[in-house]
């Protein structure tokens, strides 16, 4: 569906609330489906999440996964009272810094994400939280690290040192800081200025910054202690951990034919080892981030062991698009395999080894393929969907109807758990409040906007003037229209709503 697919992308930057690799299902593929052993899902896991945020994503995907007990060291106010409102007895925010974590304060981890928080420690600094968390995740455990990286995101360092300068009175008013500097990047522009014409990855990066949260932005423009990796320096790091880097959160990434484009996968394909490849595709894409998923422990020495566990993985369809672009060539859905595969799983997820219609080598490299491309993501339950019927819809899960419900007063979009899949993913607001209204107040899709209506008008507090009011209801409208039958589908697949 088209929030998942849109997050899953190339991943290319740090998330602002909840991204699908932080997973553990996800995480689970992408340890698999690049030779190695991941914890079982079907049982009891421990996951902790180092650099939460606000802690939005990790009670959504405690949500997702009651199953697993999940830790996040840090985390707002609004996390904490939401995962409180839903009743989440599996989720505990932790506080302190991660050095200095005790032993006892975490069970040993099935799980670990540190995604982003890499580049606020100095080197003696960084190396001791590694150390930590390298020795709470368990032999074979899954571990997540997202960290800036080189060479692309060597050309936002000089725009950072001239933004410094330039804000410096402003540096005890971050937000005015913030204004300041897109105001005279904007101003910059306008007047031609060679380096940002010059450097179209700064551009794209400084136009998702204006589109992020404040403090996203602040982080990435001013923190002094933002430093970027080349792929090398972190995968040494690990390795002398007793870590062995799996492959990258971004699927498609893990597979020659879908890391490049055409033209320049030659240059790849006489490569000796994985660090190389990886070191010279950096180069080559001029990545600006990274995400790479390692294992504490190696790989599978066998090749029906990698199988095994390889068919044991749950897919289920991300979204109902015919085709999607990578890197400006277009993947055909309605073509063999595609085709076979969407068919397959249209009644629900299924394990890649139980794949009807397929003969199982063909099955096992379109499952790939797919989940590569986004028409498949993985999914921690091979249950059934429960299709919602005429005007009659629920949302099954508590954290969903808390989320939705207080969508006027959450930071930008929703966080929504997917009960179905284990991912978290976000909601555009309007969509959130529609599918909320329906489902608590019973009023059916045809009473649904003047429904959304008055709780907007009621959030206001004031009389709103008519064409105010207007305006209002045509955004509700169009959110409407947008809850087609295709896409209140999609939504029972991953468990957010049922009829």
């Amino acid at each position: 569906m088209g929030d998942v697919l849109r997050d899953i992308g190339c991943m290319e930057f740090p998330a602002d609330g909840p991204c699908p690799a932080h997973a553990p299902a996800w995480l689970t593929a992408a340890a698999a489906t690049n030779g190695f052993l991941p914890p079982a899902l079907d049982g009891e896991f421990a996951y902790a999440d180092f650099a939460p945020g606000d802690g939005l994503g990790v009670a959504a995907l405690a949500a997702a996964n009651p199953g697993g007990a999940f830790f996040a060291l840090g985390g707002g106010a609004t996390a904490r009272g939401l995962a409180e409102k839903a009743g989440l007895n599996n989720l505990v925010f932790l506080s302190g810094e991660i050095a200095a974590l005790p032993d006892d304060a975490l069970p040993p981890l099935d799980f670990a994400v540190f995604d982003g928080g890499l580049a606020a420690f100095a080197e003696t600094g960084r190396e001791a939280a590694l150390s930590r968390i390298a020795r709470a995740v368990k032999p074979g455990g899954v571990l997540l690290l997202g960290y800036h990286a080189l060479p692309g995101f060597a050309a936002m360092m000089p725009l950072r040192d001239v933004l410094n300068s330039l804000t410096a009175a402003n540096a005890g008013r971050p937000d005015a800081r913030l204004r300041q500097a897109f105001d005279w990047l904007d101003r910059a522009d306008a007047a031609g200025a060679e380096f940002l014409a010059g450097n179209g990855g700064v551009r794209q990066r400084l136009a998702a910054l204006a589109a992020a949260a404040p403090e996203t932005a602040i982080a990435e423009l001013f923190s002094p202690a933002l430093i970027p990796f080349h792929f090398a320096q972190v995968e040494g790091s690990l390795s002398r951990l007793g870590f062995s880097f799996a492959g990258n959160a971004c699927l498609r990434l893990n597979m020659l034919d879908m890391a490049l484009p055409s033209a320049a996968q030659p240059l790849l394909k006489q490569v000796r080892s994985r660090r190389e490849f990886e070191t010279l595709r950096d180069f080559l894409r001029n990545r600006f981030y990274r995400r790479d998923v390692y294992v504490r422990g190696a790989a599978v020495a066998d090749e029906d062991s990698f199988w095994a566990q390889h068919d044991a993985l749950i897919v289920g369809l991300a979204e109902d698009a015919d085709e999607t672009a990578i890197d400006g060539a277009a993947v055909d859905f309605r073509a063999f395999p595609f085709a076979q595969l969407r068919a397959a799983l249209a009644a629900g997820p299924r394990r890649i080894g139980d794949i009807p219609g397929l003969i199982p080598e063909i099955a096992r490299n379109a499952a790939r393929a797919a989940l590569a491309a986004g028409l498949v993501v993985p999914f921690a339950r091979a249950d059934a969907a429960v299709l919602p019927g005429g005007d009659v819809l629920r949302l099954p899960l508590a954290f969903n109807r808390v989320t939705m419900g207080e969508a006027l007063s959450l930071p930008g979009e929703v966080p929504v758990a997917s009960p179905a899949s284990g991912l978290a993913f976000r909601l555009d607001r309007t969509e959130a409040l529609l599918l909320s209204a329906i489902a608590e107040t019973g009023c059916g899709f045809a009473a649904a906007e003047d429904a959304v209506l008055t709780r907007l008008l009621a959030a206001g507090g004031t009389t709103q003037p008519p064409e105010a009011v207007a305006a209002m209801r045509g955004a509700v409208r169009d959110g409407l229209a947008r809850l087609t039958p295709q896409r209140l589908i999609a939504l029972a697949r991953l468990g957010v709503v049922s009829g």
